[in-house]
């Protein structure tokens, strides 16, 4: 047995950017853990309707919904891939095949795919990493969606989402939810009498890979609306914010970066799914290589730069939304503490 030290250069690489990624997931979690800390704290939970608004720069919504969305999709996503680190530190042991995504492994040795003493461990973990990843995917979507509506209020000072935009929304969200755990269960299933790991049952059992594909493909669909609907919302609020409105860089962020970033990493989803189909064992080193590091930079890094900008935009809201009035989480104690100090 090898293991991670004595394993190939690739190999390495991609045990260390799944490490790297758990990291700086984890410390993102922290950060916007204290800020869900501080607005509870200090009372910062319900937003301002139209009707009671003082002003035209008194914000309409908070960030409290989108933070809590970060807190479940950042502690899913660190869970994810902690656990991806730990299954290739296992298969590494035995040289097995290295697992990229539940559709694709790298080959590294000679093509074959020895048994592993660790094979109870590494199924749990796998069935561990494909919970966490519907979990974090269906949440950080809502984080997007979420979001990008509550900039566009307080930009506009029109209450969205409309009606007909939740129901379209809780219905694609909800498909995210029921896609990938229909396929997760399916799983669960087949493995119940072996130690097998889920992506071997994706592409060992077909019910189970019917099902997988059909959740890659609601993740796609589900993703490209969200991402459509915030070019819909950054051209309303053009139309009908100030020029001066802090929420218009903001929401540009996420057309500039987030939206592509969306699709491109919707593209690798596609290109994940018809890779279930070939047999990549057979595959040359260096395309093997390509194909994995690609995924990784266009999958996880791509999540995880998603994760951020969301969780920027979040807290740029707190801090300058309404010009400042809205709910800077760093002032608010302040400003409190003079206010009772003063009575």
């Amino acid at each position: 047995m090898s293991g991670v030290t004595n394993t190939t250069t690739a190999v390495k690489a991609v045990f260390s950017l799944n490490v790297i990624t758990a990291a700086v997931a984890f410390l993102l979690f922290g950060f916007v853990v204290v800020i869900v800390t501080l607005r509870v704290k200090n009372r910062r939970i319900s937003s301002i309707s139209l009707k009671r608004s003082s002003s035209d720069t008194d914000p309409l919504k908070t960030t409290l919904a989108t933070h809590i969305c970060l807190v479940v999709a950042l502690f899913c996503f660190v869970i994810a891939y902690a656990t991806q680190s730990a299954i290739i530190a296992l298969q590494t042991r035995s040289e097995s095949p290295v697992s990229v995504t539940p559709a694709f492994s790298y080959y590294y040795t000679d093509g074959s795919s020895p048994e592993s003493s660790n094979s109870e461990s590494i199924s749990i973990l796998s069935f561990v990493q494909g919970f966490g990843t519907i979990l974090f995917t269906f949440f950080l979507t809502a984080a997007v969606w979420l979001h990008s509506n509550n900039l566009t209020t307080n930009g506009t000072r029109v209450n969205t989402p409309g009606t007909l935009s939740r129901l379209w929304n809780v219905l694609i969200l909800g498909g995210i939810l029921l896609s990938g755990f229909a396929s997760w269960g399916r799983g669960i299933h087949v493995r119940k009498d072996s130690d097998v790991t889920f992506p071997n049952v994706i592409n060992g059992d077909r019910v189970a890979r019917i099902l997988y594909i059909l959740f890659r493909c609601v993740v796609i669909f589900s993703s490209t609306s969200v991402s459509i609907e915030v070019l819909r919302l950054f051209s309303m609020l053009k139309e009908k914010g100030s020029k001066d409105t802090t929420s218009r860089p903001l929401l540009a962020r996420f057309v500039y970066v987030v939206v592509p970033l969306i699709w491109i990493r919707n593209a690798f989803i596609l290109v994940n799914i018809v890779l279930i189909y070939q047999d990549v064992a057979g595959w040359s080193q260096p395309a093997s290589q390509a194909v994995t590091f690609l995924l990784i930079i266009f999958g996880q890094l791509a999540n995880l730069t998603i994760l951020g900008m969301v969780l920027w935009g979040a807290w740029s809201m707190g801090r300058t939304a309404g010009n400042g009035r809205e709910d800077d989480d760093s002032n608010y104690g302040v400003e409190r503490a003079q206010v009772d100090g003063s009575s």
